[in-house]
Order: structure tokens, then sequence, then C-alpha cells
């Protein structure tokens, strides 16, 4: 399958930046609105999720051929310019639909053929690329929150989680409906028990899930075709970046 066109999955444990978020030669990857938004996070663990999850978009926009930002003048721009990644990778900017929804454009406000979508939990992030509308969800497993899918799950997940619950039934179709929601795009517009995600396919869009680490679940959605056998890709961004 063309590279452009394939949907891939990617997470990674952030843990090993904590001491190393504070790095200049790391957020010379990072856009401007992005280093903002760490910058705006309260306490130390939001920051370093929204700081590894930047990262992680970064690295997968460049298996694409995008980037958020080209470092000029800097360690970062030497090393790219040796690799001649300089010359191969379009800068990107981020345009956003009517629900807030980040989409890849052009200098010049084209859309580009490439959708994606972040997710954080805990100390992991995730992200997911694909030509068509996609959405991520990565969570630590949820404990005791059967009172959660009473009230918001859809009747068929309701009676499944009755009949065998555990954590981590309900974390994983907490995940799926998650990514659900964010390849749709509809945010917190959208009802919980409107739609059940115990079957592969919801309407036009598909999913699947995956138990990546011990107590680690993760999901993503996408729009128009099966997801068939892509596996999430985990990525040391200590040593892409570093």
């Amino acid at each position: 399958m063309d590279k452009q066109k394939k949907l891939r999955v990617f997470y990674s444990d952030i843990s090993a930046l904590r001491d190393r978020s504070d790095q200049p030669q790391l957020w010379e990857f990072l856009c401007c609105a992005r280093q903002q938004k760490i910058k705006q996070c309260k306490n130390e663990d939001d920051r370093l999720r929204a700081f590894g999850a930047g990262l992680l978009l970064e690295y997968g926009l460049r298996q694409y051929g995008y980037t958020q930002t080209i470092p000029v003048g800097s360690p970062a721009a030497a090393e790219l310019e040796q690799t001649g990644q300089t010359r191969s990778l379009q800068q990107v900017r981020f345009v956003y639909g009517k629900n807030g929804k980040p989409y890849l454009g052009t200098g010049q406000g084209e859309r580009l053929p490439l959708m994606f979508n972040l997710s954080h939990s805990g100390m992991y992030v995730a992200a997911a690329f694909g030509t068509e509308d996609v959405g991520v969800d990565v969570e630590l497993i949820r404990t005791g929150k059967q009172k959660i899918a009473q009230r918001f799950f859809a009747e068929d997940e309701r009676k499944y989680l009755e009949k065998c619950w555990t954590d981590e039934a309900f974390t994983g179709i907490w995940t799926r409906k998650e990514a659900y929601i964010k390849a749709v795009g509809t945010g917190i517009a959208m009802s919980l028990d409107s739609f059940s995600t115990m079957e592969e396919q919801v309407g036009e869009y598909y999913l699947k899930t995956w138990n990546v680490e011990r107590d680690v679940w993760l999901s993503v959605c996408r729009k128009g075709s099966v997801i068939g056998r892509c596996l999430p890709e985990k990525i040391a961004l200590e040593q892409v970046f570093l």
C-alpha cells in the first residue's frame, strides 16, 4: 500500500522526557502554537503530555513528508540539512473546523490530504494519521466505573458489561467510543448512548482496539474502510529527537 495513503498509529511512553522537556533542541521541533499550549498548562504532568503529544505529532508528520516547523540556525537544523530532510519536508499550518477539530493546511490556507488525531493518558500519548477522518484514544485502565457505563453507554454495551464486567472491558469500550466521537468530529454534541461500538463498524466508520501495554488500551476509528492489519507502533521519542 502507498505509504501516503496508509493508516498509521503511533504511541509513546513519555516518562523518559520528564527531565528533558526544557531542552531547547526539542522545542525547536514544535510549532509556536504548540509551544504556547505547553506554557499555558498549569501543572507539570499536563505540560509533559502536551509536550510529548507535540513531538509525536512531529514524528508522525515526517513519515508523510510534512513538518510543523523547520528549525533554522541550530543543531536540529544542521541535522535536518545533513540528512536532506529540510528539502524534502513540507511545512504545514493548522486550520480548524466548525467544531474546533484541527486539520493540516498549507501556508495559503489550503487543506492537505492527511488527517490526524492525538490522545494522551497518564504518561502515554498516541497519534493516528490517515487520508480519511480519524480518531484515536489511549487510556490507562479505568477502575470502578460501573455507574458511568450504566448511565452513558448504549443498551447492548451495558448488557455486555453486566454479564462479564471487568475494568479492562469497560476501558476498551470507552476508548472505542472516544475514538469514534473524535473521528466524527462532533465533540460533546454527541451523546455517548446514541451509538454502540460493540461491532467493528458504526455506520461509515470502522474501529479497532489493542491492549498495547499492561493496563494501557488504545482504540482507533477511521471513516470509509476496514482498518485491517494495522498495528500501533511504539516510538521512543527521546531517541528520535535527541
